[in-house]
Parts: structure tokens; C-alpha cells; sequence
């Protein structure tokens, strides 16, 4: 229902959804003024053109409502957001997982989730040898320039070394990225301007290491990480990840592009009809 009355209220709707029956009307104006009818004939043309107009109407009405997947193009990037599975994407596609600033890769349902995303990547790809992993983050020179602090203390357990948010990790097909802040009782959080200035790197990393293939994204913040300051469904999320990824620059150009992943029913909850907008005037 609140799809429904946010579009009805949307004033490019109606300016889109009037052009057909607008021509129609024009012309039946013009065929009316120069061709003679009788006053039933005409009444009949006028009805017909308004029920016409008004099937018309209803069906862009319930063709915006029943969307579940759409298509942006953003300064020139191509940007497709659909409801999906990341796990099921082609080696030759990049596909992003969010992990914590420490970069944890523990599966105990204290520190990692086995339910979440890289819960599930952690335990499908590295089962017996999560050392492995461990030992090549750390030992990786580019992830070693992206340390803020080494030494942590933290009380109930995990890796020393904070990462800047917005770090990425290149796994084969994967990037792993340090995306939310982890607290003393190792609960994920992030204020807005955290949030916000880790998408924005966030991209700028992703730019600097996709060689032109697609890259596939969670919807990030979705999941178990509590915002601090600020409250957010998966629409408005959405936006400010569409809106960082424009002020970032980066270009995506055929034949890559981005694919935000939207999990269980998140579809149902964003306006995609009102995302069209951002291709025009912007967030």
C-alpha cells in the first residue's frame, strides 16, 4: 500500500503516464475540427478515448508496483538491482562480502554469524583452513597501508589490527570488505558519516581493482549492523549507496557493471519506480 500511495503522489508519474493519452486526445482534437461528425459519434470517440486513457493509466500504475528488478544508468555506469543470491555468480564476476573492520573470520555465532554472508563464505570456502585466509590478509602489502590500529584490546576475543572502513581484500572472485566497526561486546555498528565514508572508499577501492568485470553487492548495512545514530529501511539504504557510488566517480563501462543484491524480502520494500528518479535529479 505504501508503494501505491507514493506513486499516485509522484508527480513524474503523471507526467509520464499522460503523454500517451495526451497524443491521443491531440489528435482526436485535430480529426474532430476537420472532419465532421454527429454529436453521438463524437461521444462515442470521447468515451472511447477515455477508457482508453484510463486502461492505459492502470496499467503503468501496476507495471510500477509489480517491479522487482530495475536497470540505472548513473553518469554513464550501468547499475542493475534485482533480488538474487551472491553465492551463485560466475567465477569471471566479482562478488562482495562485508566483513568487520578486524577482518574476523571466527564462525561461532558470537563473532560471526554461520547465517550471515561471510558466515556462509567463510565456512563454504575455507572449512579447514581458515589459517590460510589469516595469514594472507595480514601478510598482504596493500592491506598493511590500510591499518589504523594495531594491538587492539578487545575482551572477548578476535584479531588485533583495525582496518580503515571501506578496505578491500581481493579473494580470487571475491573482495572482502571491512565494513562495519565491531564495540568492546564485538556488536557490529556505524553512525551515518561512518557508514556513508565507507561506501564512498569503499568504491574507490572497488575501482581501482575490478579490470573492467562486473562486481556483485549485498545491500550493505541490511544485515545484523546496528546504526547508531540514524534509522534506515532497505530503500533508503539503497539510496545512499546509489548516492556515494555518484559522488565517487567511478565508471563502470560496458561490458562491466554493478549488481546490487537485495536478500529474503527486501525486493518488497523498496520503490523501485522511485530509483528511476535518481537517474535524472539525484538523491
Amino acid at each position: 500500500m505504501w508503494k501505491f500511495k507514493e506513486i499516485v503522489k509522484d508527480k513524474d508519474f503523471w507526467v509520464s503516464s499522460m503523454v500517451f493519452p495526451g497524443a491521443l486526445f491531440g489528435l482526436a482534437t485535430t480529426l474532430l475540427t476537420f472532419i465532421e461528425f454527429d454529436k453521438s459519434c463524437k461521444e462515442r470517440i470521447l468515451i472511447g478515448l477515455a477508457s482508453i486513457s484510463f486502461i492505459y493509466i492502470l496499467y503503468k500504475l501496476f507495471k510500477s508496483l509489480l517491479l522487482k528488478k530495475i536497470k540505472l544508468n548513473i553518469d554513464g555506469s550501468e547499475i542493475e538491482i534485482k533480488k538474487g543470491d551472491i553465492f551463485t555468480f560466475p567465477r569471471n564476476v566479482y562478488k562482495v562480502i562485508a566483513f568487520n573492520e578486524f577482518f574476523d573470520t571466527k564462525v561461532d555465532d558470537q563473532i560471526i554469524s554461520r547465517t550471515s554472508l561471510n558466515g556462509q563464505y567463510l565456512n563454504k570456502f575455507y572449512p579447514e583452513n581458515i589459517s590460510g585466509l589469516d595469514k594472507k590478509i595480514i601478510q598482504d602489502s596493500r592491506m598493511q597501508l590500510r591499518i589504523v590500529e594495531k594491538n587492539v584490546t578487545r575482551p572477548l576475543g578476535g584479531k588485533k589490527n583495525r582496518y580503515r572502513l571501506g578496505s578491500i581484500y581481493k579473494d580470487m572472485d571475491f573482495f572482502l570488505v571491512a565494513f562495519s566497526k565491531f564495540d568492546d561486546e564485538n556488536q557490529a555498528n556505524l553512525m551515518l558519516h561512518e557508514y556513508a565514508n565507507c561506501l564512498i572508499n569503499f568504491w574507490n577501492e572497488v575501482n581501482g581493482l575490478y579490470a573492467q568485470q562486473e562486481v556483485v553487492v549485498p545491500l550493505l548495512g541490511s544485515g545484523i549492523t546496528r546504526h547508531k545514530d540514524f534509522t534506515a529501511d532497505p530503500h533508503q539504504l539503497l539510496e545512499i549507496m546509489l548516492w556515494t557510488f555518484k559522488i565517487s566517480k567511478v565508471k563502470f563501462r560496458e561490458p562491466s557493471k554493478v549488481t546490487i543484491l537485495l536478500h529474503g524480502n527486501h525486493h518488497k520494500k523498496i520503490n523501485f519506480y522511485k530509483l528511476k528518479e535518481f537517474e535524472k535529479n539525484g538523491i
